[in-house]
């Protein structure tokens, strides 16, 4: 469709330059500069619609034409009453704001109110299945550089919608075109998990828009409020705030610790080197849950998948410290499940 807003750009500005160029006076150029910025306005819009709820545009849409109806009906009676019809009849300048600013107002709450009950009409509710409502499950960045996600949605635990709002997807992107190398890694594997939840035929992933007009945690608060979403984060902020409203939080980071064995002073682990350490000769990798691991004598090893042993386990603020020494060259490291 790209090639069609260009092809209609192009005539809406040609017929403009040629108008300009026939008839040079100021009518003109107010008729064709308004022409441009409505131009301007209905490509941003149609970019907004494509990204939207298209059951939200419909309903704004609607809301729209009856605070128009609402604000015609306004004018009507008050041009009909005695202390207010000479000002809407005199023609000035303040009466043709005063209806140009009625008409906005009316229209603006009109659409904001009709995309505000979209999901209270029957007509746009979920049908249920197998006995309940339709699950949909709102996805942040740490989940998906988390990379955990992946899997539990291989399982019947997050069954239902998958749903990544697009600003996640661009900061994935901004990480991934980073020339810092973590945060490069992190880009990368948080797209690469966008990847593998779209290419799983098992669940329905949608990427949405949010309205992030009150911040990126008020967003998307109110966008799980109004689709019934559970949210899926390991952001404290968000967990608290969302527990304040009642909102459905799923955490990563406390199911990972429930289900996975502790790891304890002797144990082997695989894990991928991805920087290398504060120290001489050490790097640094991380674990599936997060967990930090420093290996001695494994510079050299970056970006490779390596076999440690366990020889320290420290706790922090931020979470598991682990240090380790990589195990000798003659048992291999199995690949990455």
């Amino acid at each position: 469709m790209n090639y069609l807003r260009v092809a209609f750009a192009v005539v809406i500005v040609w017929v403009g330059a040629l108008a300009v160029l026939s008839q040079p006076d100021w009518l003109t150029y107010i008729v064709v500069g308004s022409g441009a910025l409505i131009l301007l306005l209905t490509l941003l819009m149609e970019g907004r619609i494509r990204q939207g709820d298209p059951r939200q545009v419909l309903t704004g849409g609607i809301g729209l034409i009856l605070g128009l109806m609402l604000a015609g009906i306004l004018v009507a009676v008050l041009s009909r009453l005695p202390f207010t019809a000479v000002f809407f009849e005199g023609g000035t300048l303040l009466a043709m704001f005063a209806l140009v600013l009625l008409f906005f107002v009316c229209g603006y709450l009109g659409a904001v109110t009709g995309r505000a009950v979209t999901y209270d009409l029957t007509l746009f509710r979920q049908p249920e299945q197998d006995g309940g409502s339709k699950s949909r499950f709102l996805v942040g960045e740490k989940s998906l550089i988390d990379g955990r996600i992946v899997k539990l949605a291989e399982s019947p635990i997050l069954s239902g919608e998958i749903i990544v709002p697009r600003f996640v997807v661009d900061q994935l992107n901004q990480l991934a075109a980073s020339h810092v190398p973590m945060e490069k890694f992190r880009g990368e594997r948080g797209l690469e998990s966008l990847r593998r939840l779209q290419q799983n035929r098992m669940r329905a992933v949608f990427i949405r828009e949010l309205d992030l007009l009150h911040g990126e945690i008020e967003g998307v608060l109110d966008y799980a409020v109004q689709h019934d979403a559970r949210i899926v984060t390991q952001n404290p902020a968000m967990i608290k705030e969302a527990n304040r409203r009642g909102i459905p939080v799923v955490n990563l980071s406390e199911i990972a610790a429930m289900l996975e064995p502790e790891v304890l002073s002797g144990d082997e682990v695989v894990v991928r080197l991805v920087k290398p350490g504060k120290e001489k000769d050490q790097a640094v990798g991380y674990l599936e849950n997060g967990n930090m691991v420093v290996v001695e004598n494994a510079r050299d090893d970056v970006g490779r998948m390596v076999r440690i042993a366990v020889t320290g386990i420290h706790q922090t603020r931020a979470g598991t410290l682990i240090f380790g020494n990589k195990k000798s060259e003659e048992s291999p490291a199995p690949a990455e499940t």
